[in-house]
Order: C-alpha cells, then sequence, then structure tokens
C-alpha cells in the first residue's frame, strides 16, 4: 500500500507543475524529478514480471530515455493543458494529475490482486531453486568447446573456474533454443578474470553459405552469454539477420565449428 501511496503521489506532484512557468534551474530540477520518477516507476514494476536487463538496470535506461525526450514530453504535456482549457476546464492540470495518480495506482498494484501471493512466490524464485532450466546438452557441448585447451596451449585465464561453474549453469527459458542464450550460475566457487570480457575463443561456422561466429560473454566474472553473431563485413548481412531471428534457426553441432583463438598478432 505504501508503495502505491508513494508512486500515486510523486506521479499527481509531478503532473500539477507547469514546466513553462519554471525558472531554468527549476525547470532542470523538474525534469530529474519526472525521469526519476519514471526511473523508480519502471524498476518497481520489473520486479514482478520480466526484466530486459533486471530492474535497476531498466529503471536506469528508462530514466535516461525519459530525460531524453522532455522536450517531446513537455510539449505534448502543454498541447493536452491548453486543450482542455479550450474546452472550458478551468484547473486542467488537477485534472491531469488525478489521472495520473490513479494510472500509477493501477499499475502498481495490478499484479498483486491478480496474484495475492505475488511477493511470496518472488522470494521462493530467488531462495528456492535456481533461476532457469537445464542447460541443453548441445548448448554445453559448444560451451566446452569455447573453454577446452588448445592442442598446444593451456585455455586462456579463467577457463578453469568457467568450466566448473558450467557443471551447474543453467539457461533461462525463452521458448527454446535460439540465437542468443542467457545463462545463469547461482553461487559460483570461483570467478573468472577479468569479470567483463568477451571469451577469446570463437567458434565459425558455416550455414548456407554464411559465416556466422558464436561468442561467449563473460559476465561478473560468470558464465553470461552465448551468442551466434554475424561478421560485419559479411556480404550477405541482411539475409544473415533475418535467418538469426528466425525460429527455425538451430546452433550448430560442436564438430562443425571452427575455434579461432585471439592472440598477440595483429
Amino acid at each position: 500500500m505504501l508503495r502505491v501511496v508513494a508512486g500515486a503521489g510523486a506521479v499527481g506532484a509531478l503532473s500539477l507543475v507547469e514546466p513553462r512557468r519554471l525558472g531554468p534551474l527549476a525547470h532542470g530540477a523538474y525534469r530529474v524529478g519526472v525521469a526519476a520518477a519514471t526511473a523508480a516507476l519502471v524498476a518497481d514494476s520489473s520486479r514482478y514480471d520480466l526484466p530486459v536487463l533486471d530492474p535497476v538496470r531498466d529503471g536506469v535506461v528508462a530514466g535516461g530515455v525519459t530525460l531524453g525526450l522532455m522536450d517531446v514530453v513537455e510539449s505534448f504535456d502543454a498541447r493536452m493543458v491548453d486543450a482542455l482549457r479550450g474546452l472550458g476546464m478551468t484547473r486542467p492540470r488537477l485534472a491531469l494529475a488525478a489521472l495520473g495518480a490513479a494510472g500509477t495506482a493501477a499499475v502498481i498494484a495490478l499484479p498483486h490482486l491478480g496474484d495475492p501471493d505475488r511477493s511470496w512466490s518472488l522470494r521462493e524464485e530467488t531462495f528456492g531453486e535456481p533461476a532457469g532450466v537445464p542447460l541443453p546438452s548441445e548448448v554445453r557441448a559448444l560451451i566446452e568447446a569455447l573453454l577446452a585447451d588448445a592442442p598446444d596451449a593451456p585455455a586462456p585465464p579463467g577457463a578453469e573456474a568457467l568450466r566448473e561453474q558450467l557443471e551447474t549453469a543453467r539457461v533461462l527459458d525463452t521458448g527454446g533454443v535460439g540465437a542468443d542464450l542467457q545463462l545463469v550460475v547461482e553461487d559460483p566457487r570461483r570467478l573468472a578474470v577479468p569479470r567483463q570480457q568477451q571469451w577469446p575463443v570463437r567458434g565459425e561456422f558455416l550455414r548456407g553459405g554464411i559465416r556466422y561466429e558464436l561468442e561467449l560473454q563473460i559476465d561478473g566474472g560468470r558464465l553470461g552469454m552465448l551468442s551466434v553473431m554475424v561478421p560485419d563485413e559479411e556480404p550477405r548481412l541482411e539475409h544473415a539477420l533475418s535467418q538469426l531471428a528466425s525460429p527455425a534457426f538451430v546452433l550448430p553441432d560442436p564438430d562443425r565449428i571452427a575455434l579461432r583463438r585471439e592472440t598477440e598478432a595483429p
């Protein structure tokens, strides 16, 4: 209830402000306030839905986008106020504030009305079974190939920790194996260093005469994402990207990829 009141109150209060009457400093503070309120609302709603990145980063992105579009937002707001005033409404901002507060309250409260045990289910998701589904065997085999030692040299630093993580890694269920697979590793015993990197071993493969690259992203020292990319120099780039987006696209067999290891050579 406190979240509903706070969110509705913030939106209602901001809706009462007439930005056209503000000085430069107050106008800047108003814009920051609108962006901050948007960020908080998006971050809060992402906690009860599937976030694009994670709730905090979703909120930061939404706030940044809002701040960048404030000229458009304020122009639309001014037209609405002037239109309502032209219809004979004496206090149009009060009406907009009431509508904004009511809409915000509904957005915050509706997820809980449909599922009164939602907060408990979220705790179960956090502290219960690991997120995602078991890693498909073909995905595991591809990652093992990328992390394997070279015939004449050891694997890059961090490979041993990542191979250990692979034993318990899971994948977020997006309805099937696709071109981008978000990996989940909970409570690893060791982290790879550097903790943010694109793994310096890629897997190249051909399909329909098009060259694709299999890349492994390391996020926070953990297995992060396995992605199929199209090199920028690929002549049939547009067609290749459409193939990647097709539900029929499947990952290659491990024995069909050629490993390309980064070296110091230019």
